[in-house]
């Protein structure tokens, strides 16, 4: 008798939680956003509203520092000229393995007619750079 007991509240308590979770899936399923304002993000190909092409991320030539090599910059470059109009702000950050930060949401704007954004690098930093995330804005 008490094996039926114990197995008959297991299964009642695996029922429980499988209709709380289908409760919160349900939920989330309601939920949706509205407005006129867009929000992209990704880790290859990233379009803005103003920015229709790829922003290639490059660093500076590695010069040496002590006993090891590194580069003092990287450089988002061709940002589309509809996205460099001195209205959008931009926000940089670097992030490491398992998104360990590395440099934490660096805003700038962009001086007039230029197409590129230069960010300065702590010695050591470039390598350990794994992903640059960047969120244009206005």
């Amino acid at each position: 008798m008490s094996k039926s007991t114990n197995r008959r509240k297991s299964i009642a308590i695996a029922l429980a939680v499988l209709g709380v979770a289908g409760l919160s899936l349900a939920s989330a399923a309601q939920l949706n956003l509205t407005g006129s304002n867009t929000v992209q993000s990704g880790t290859l190909a990233l379009t803005a509203d103003c920015q229709t092409t790829t922003i290639p991320v490059t660093f500076s030539a590695p010069a040496r520092t002590g006993a090891t090599f590194g580069s003092d910059t990287v450089t988002l470059s061709k940002i589309d000229a509809a996205c460099a109009d001195g209205k959008h702000k931009y926000k940089v950050a670097l992030l490491g393995d398992l998104n360990a930060v590395i440099l934490d949401g660096v805003e700038t704007s962009l001086a007039s007619g230029a197409t590129s954004i230069s960010i300065p690098l702590s010695a050591g930093q470039d390598n350990a750079i794994k992903t640059v995330a960047l969120t244009i804005y206005s």
